[in-house]
């Protein structure tokens, strides 16, 4: 296949990453054009990657006939942007989380089966080399039997001002835990079974207002007995801190640091670390990586690595979840086939 034609829809922080990765890293794909409904965002980002813009989406899919389109836009417009995608026979690389609710989740995979198109969702974790050779040690049988799982998830700053509403985002639990549920899934090669959720609101008022908890603590069992802990917070004033370990019956696998180990500071006081550095810049290699992989599996007519389905089984447990949290009690989750 020649190049794969690409358009890129959303132009704010992963979506202007995805945009330069595949004007100038991933081989077998063009930059078409860039699309967002901000006028003078979409012509800046067009102007700097020399591509075409646009602010109407529709208009671009038809002027353009893309091949692939990459969807970066708001949660909440996931749905129809794919919806409209896939009509026009486009296969779909979308930002996580795959819908803000599980209702919309079953109608995006009804959609992408309907009129057979790939949709790959953006977990880049898998692609990241480090989660890689996690992955590769536990299944080699390096720990023995896996037994837990445990993670440590906090952002620096709040979510966009769009993304504290839970009706647009998904609220905690899928925009900002959909990652950690699916590393779980992929690296204990299980799924999760029943979740018990505690937390609620210690940091931002308007996040309570809208009913999104600012912290919590999810609890989790999967199919094959395993058992974990996931704690959460939207605040970390240091820095972006982002721990795993997987417990197993001869040992255990560290993912990640709360601290940058590029720098320190060595004084009377003692030695100081800065905080991890944010998404952008830590995860930089994988959204390259499964950009690559989603190309590859155009040009070779195969599936993608990581499918509708994983978002959907996301969206299953983030909505699992908020029952948790909101009846105080734990639920057990019913697969989805």
């Amino acid at each position: 296949m020649k190049c794969v034609k690409c358009i890129v829809v959303g132009l704010g922080r992963i979506g202007k990453i995805h945009a330069e990765n595949l004007r100038y890293r991933v081989e077998g794909a063009e930059l078409v054009a860039v699309v967002d409904i901000v006028e003078d965002v979409a012509r800046a980002a067009g102007e700097a990657l020399k591509v075409r813009w646009y602010t109407d989406y529709l208009r671009a899919l038809e002027v353009e006939k893309p091949d692939a389109v990459i969807i970066a836009t708001p949660t909440y417009l996931h749905r129809e942007n794919i919806t409209t995608a896939a009509k026009y026979g486009i296969d779909i690389f979308t930002e996580k989380p795959l819908a803000p609710n599980l209702s919309d989740a079953m109608e995006i995979y009804s959609t992408v089966k309907k009129y057979g198109v790939k949709l790959q969702i953006g977990f880049q974790r898998r692609f990241d080399p480090i989660y890689q050779r996690a992955k590769e040690f536990i299944d080699g049988g390096g720990i023995g039997k896996p037994i837990a799982f445990i993670a440590i998830v906090r952002d620096p700053e709040p979510p966009p001002s769009w993304a504290r509403d839970p009706k647009a985002s998904g609220g905690m639990f899928a925009d900002q835990l959909s990652h950690d549920f699916d590393i779980v899934r992929h690296l204990l090669s299980d799924e999760i079974a029943e979740v018990y959720v505690v937390g609620g609101n210690y940091i931002y008022e308007d996040m309570k207002k809208l009913g999104d908890p600012d912290a919590a603590v999810v609890t989790f069992r999967t199919e094959k007995g395993l058992h974990g802990v996931i704690h959460a917070t939207r605040r970390f004033p240091y820095g972006y801190e982002l721990r795993n370990e997987v417990y197993g019956s001869d040992g255990v696998v560290y993912i990640g640091t709360n601290r940058d180990e590029n720098i320190a500071y060595a004084t009377r006081q003692g030695l100081i670390f800065l905080g991890a550095p944010f998404f952008e810049k830590r995860w930089s290699e994988a959204y390259l990586q499964e950009l690559r992989a989603f190309i590859h599996s155009i040009r070779n007519g195969k599936e993608p690595p990581v499918t509708v389905v994983d978002g959907v089984r996301a969206a299953q447990i983030a909505e699992a979840c908020w029952h948790s949290y909101r009846e105080g009690k734990p639920i057990r989750i019913q697969t989805v086939s």
